[in-house]
């Protein structure tokens, strides 16, 4: 299958255009984005320790030791 670039690249620049013309029609839209915090971070919430989490992850791990799983580091 051969795709025609120049024919794509027109139609994606057809569609951004209409699109463009939507939105000129509608008004009021402001060109800012984005969004003003009192603040920054949300607050931490408390979550419930899971008891088997533990054993699970160790039943899953292929190496581990009595309570820790052995990871190696690859080299790229």
């Amino acid at each position: 299958m051969v795709i025609d670039h120049e024919r794509v690249r027109k139609q994606a620049k057809a569609v951004m255009d209409e699109f463009v013309k939507a939105l000129d029609k509608i008004g009021g839209v402001s060109g800012e984005v984005g969004i003003e915090r009192d603040e920054q971070t949300r607050a931490a919430k408390a979550t419930k320790q899971d008891s088997g989490f533990r054993g699970r992850m160790l039943g899953n791990a292929p190496k581990k030791d009595s309570s820790h799983i052995i990871a190696e580091k690859k080299s790229w």
